[in-house]
């Protein structure tokens, strides 16, 4: 059985569900990825997210993705980000439904300043993108997976841990 450590969002926010946006910040040389500890079945994992986060109350997403990227990548979004696509997920621990996020997925094209790892990442790196298959190993990474096969708008996930 997982506990509260498991939880992504921050302990004053549990008992809401997730809103975030995300930023899909791609050049020729591939797509920006940040590392994050989770604790995915139990056990501390190192993983690739795309950058982004929570939404705070009173941001709208573009405000929220902005944030994100300054306090994840000290960079500063120089353009309207491009919404690309939905992922409505559930959270199952145990058998039960914990929460439920809704996550909105914007390509950033136009940013100041060179993404560097802040205080809230582990790492920042870029993955060309044939080899972003490999770097996806969260149970909410399926989402994007099948964005970059395929595309669409809106997609479901589940995180189930038992």
């Amino acid at each position: 059985m997982s506990d509260d450590t498991d939880d992504i969002r921050p302990a004053t926010r549990r008992h809401e569900d997730f809103l975030g946006a995300f930023a899909v910040i791609e050049d020729a040389a591939g797509v920006v990825f940040v590392q994050n500890r989770r604790v995915i079945g139990g056990r501390a994992t190192l993983v690739w997210d795309l950058p982004g986060g929570q939404v705070e109350p009173g941001e709208t997403l573009p405000e929220a993705l902005g944030r994100e990227l300054r306090e994840e990548l000290s960079i500063e979004v120089a353009a309207e980000p491009e919404y690309l696509f939905l992922q409505e997920g559930e959270r199952v621990v145990g058998g039960a439904r914990r929460f439920v996020w809704r996550s909105f997925f914007f390509a950033v094209r136009a940013f100041r300043g060179t993404p560097v790892a802040s205080d809230e990442v582990l790492a920042v790196r870029t993955v060309p993108r044939d080899e972003i298959p490999g770097v996806l190993a969260a149970p909410y990474h399926d989402s994007f997976a099948q964005w970059l096969q395929r595309g669409g708008a809106r997609f479901f996930s589940r995180w189930v841990d038992e």
